[in-house]
């Protein structure tokens, strides 16, 4: 009985080299938070991708394009009002920087109940319950109605059954 004849095949490359090394460094700098030259190296990419009939590389661009242009998008020119631009922020999931806006808006409009508002909901994205329930308090007191919102935004879920939101749950 002959035996059968083993060859080694050489793996073809998933990526070709200049694709590969250019993938990386977009990697890379979304690693670094460097999104928008990212961008560019992903758009740039796309063509090849396509090229080359590579269907994982084409997905993975696409969802890199997503987070990368959803990170470098701009507030909208309509946001005039400071509501506006931190709502925004806080959709982006940009608290920080939503929390540095609300403390001028807040010292510009200290009776605003929606500014208190948002500056709880911020809180509540970056995990502080108790600056959260401190800020919710005090915007309650100013618009008692904002008590509906507060149960409707899932920003809250993770600090809603926590010590300092307490008295405000039983309300």
């Amino acid at each position: 009985m002959a035996k059968a004849k083993t060859t080694t095949a050489t793996p073809t490359p998933i990526l070709p080299k200049a694709l590969d090394s250019q993938l990386t460094k977009a990697l890379g700098l979304v690693g670094s938070k460097h999104y928008a030259e990212a961008l560019e190296i992903f758009k740039a990419l796309v063509g090849p991708a396509k090229e080359a009939g590579n269907i994982t590389l084409q997905r993975t661009l696409h969802n890199y394009l997503v987070v990368c242009e959803h990170k470098t998008a701009k507030a909208p020119k309509g946001a005039a009002s400071p509501e506006g631009e931190v709502q925004w922020l806080l959709n982006k999931k940009d608290s920080t920087s939503a929390l540095a806006l609300l403390e001028k808006s807040i010292k510009a409009a200290p009776t605003s109940g929606i500014l208190q508002f948002l500056k709880s909901t911020a809180h509540a994205q970056l995990g502080d319950a108790e600056a959260s329930a401190e800020a919710l308090t005090r915007s309650l007191l100013l618009n008692s109605d904002l008590i509906h919102l507060y149960r409707l935004e899932t920003d809250f879920d993770d600090v809603r059954n926590t010590a300092p939101f307490a008295a405000i749950e039983r309300s």
